[in-house]
């Protein structure tokens, strides 16, 4: 058991598995708190790790035996263990990025309804993690800030740690980017393919509705028509017909080339 006593308030943010990164001072300790993702693309998971910092001692709050753990070599051990936890988030980045790769790759080859839906996912993980990561990486900066006048701070590897977290950051935000471009395209795609639709059908109305006019003209119920009295008299109406459909066809589809 930590000799440290923290006012419960604080103790309660340390208990909090998704408490937001902050770090607070107070005259006899310090309260430093990073909120992670893990697993990003996968089932995405977010970690807060809280921490207290009295004098020369470190403690790390484990959740999992409710109570606080000495870090014996203090700062390095800190240093060491987020270290570990940057690294496991910029392999998930680098993991994610991948699958836009692949994601693409299949857009490219086969134009498929399914694409929204692994696109939405991947977009709902990728923005909730970059908010998550900014707001630590400046967390990081402050308690380095704060701390790297102290006696004894290892400086150097704080700074390697908040690079590390910037880095991650810049990979998400890059990410991001990678899926609005690819949705750009499929919206491009869509488009295109529906427009393709629309003039199938314009063609289709151009052709039929003339004909439909014909229909209507000889389905009139007066004297007078053409072939009215003539034997082959339907023969003829529907050869008319035809012959009117097929100069219509000819003439859409020549113009159709000549554009």
């Amino acid at each position: 058991m930590s000799m440290v006593q923290l006012h419960s308030l604080d103790l309660q943010d340390l208990q909090n598995p998704l408490h937001p990164s902050t770090f607070e001072e107070y005259r006899d300790y310090r309260i430093l708190v990073l909120r992670l993702p893990e697993q990003i693309g996968k089932t995405s998971k977010i970690h807060s790790y809280g921490f207290i910092l009295a004098d020369s001692s470190v403690y790390y709050y484990d959740r999992n035996v409710n109570d606080l753990i000495h870090f014996a070599a203090g700062l390095d051990d800190l240093y060491r263990f987020l270290d570990e936890k940057i690294d496991m988030l910029m392999d998930d980045i680098e993991i994610v990025q991948d699958k836009i790769v692949a994601l693409e790759e299949n857009l490219y080859r086969k134009f498929s309804s399914r694409f929204m839906e692994r696109w939405h996912e991947m977009k709902k993980e990728l923005s909730h993690s970059e908010r998550i990561i900014l707001k630590a990486a400046d967390i990081l900066e402050r308690f380095i800030t704060k701390s790297k006048f102290s006696e004894h701070f290892p400086i150097n590897e704080f700074n390697d740690l908040h690079e590390h977290l910037e880095r991650t950051l810049r990979s998400n935000v890059s990410a991001n980017d990678q899926l609005d471009n690819l949705y750009s395209y499929y919206n491009l795609r869509s488009n295109d393919r529906m427009n393709r639709s629309i003039y199938t059908l314009t063609v289709i109305s151009v052709i039929f509705l003339p004909l439909n006019l014909v229909v209507g003209f000889f389905g009139m119920n007066t004297g007078g028509l053409p072939f009215e009295n003539h034997v082959m008299g339907t023969f003829y109406a529907f050869v008319t017909m035809i012959l009117f459909a097929a100069f219509l066809t000819t003439a859409v589809l020549w113009k159709i080339r000549k554009e």
